[in-house]
């Protein structure tokens, strides 16, 4: 692939931004120093993610992989890595997993792409769930903009983990749209379709 130099002066805020300026070396030093994202080709700087946020999304993450241990199944989590909806639309989740099927065909799409191991690669495919931890002041970018965005990207799962409201909703895709598939609060405990057989109990989340 053709290394692209873009020479633009990076500053949020501003428009026309897409996935091909972090080509740009300089560009992607600046992209990966911080928290940004594209939102239709606006260079966006993300909110500081709270110690307080991060403990449950942490507690969560370690509850499904226990389960899909034990359960023989296949996947990993990974933290806060970008995913490419479209051209101008880049998003860094808090949290995706990818099935080890879905893994292959990263790996596949990006040798197409021509990509070097050791470059910048974006998730390419929708994973089989995002987690979002949603922030004080910040809930619609979460509730109603990704919510839309992951659907149409095709995100089967797709979950709201939200620590100062102590509570945590699970979204499924149902056709192009959400639908909530189960949500709680404080002691609930929840079963979801994204890991049959596992039950969360939200009450070992907010310890």
């Amino acid at each position: 692939m053709t290394q692209v130099i873009s020479h633009r002066a990076f500053e949020p805020g501003t428009t026309g931004w897409t996935i091909d300026d972090l080509e740009d070396p300089e560009i992607l030093w600046r992209w990966s120093e911080g928290r940004y994202e594209l939102v239709e080709g606006v260079l966006t700087k993300m909110t500081p993610q709270g110690f307080e946020n991060i403990d449950p999304l942490q507690r969560l993450r370690r509850m499904i992989e226990r389960h899909v241990d034990a359960a023989n199944l296949d996947g990993e989590f990974y933290p806060e890595v970008d995913v490419l909806l479209n051209s101008g639309r880049v998003v860094r989740p808090d949290a995706l997993f990818l099935t080890a099927k879905q893994h292959r065909e990263q790996k596949r799409i990006s040798h197409e792409r021509g990509l070097p191991q050791r470059r910048y690669h974006p998730v390419y495919i929708a994973p089989t769930l995002i987690v979002e931890s949603v922030s004080i002041g910040h809930e619609d970018h979460d509730r109603v903009t990704k919510r839309r965005w992951y659907a149409e990207f095709g995100v089967p799962h797709y979950w709201l983990l939200t620590e100062h409201e102590h509570s945590l909703i699970c979204l499924v895709l149902d056709g192009k749209q959400y639908k909530q598939e189960t949500g709680g609060s404080e002691l609930d405990r929840l079963t979801t379709t994204a890991f049959p057989g596992l039950t969360i109990d939200l009450s070992k989340l907010w310890e």
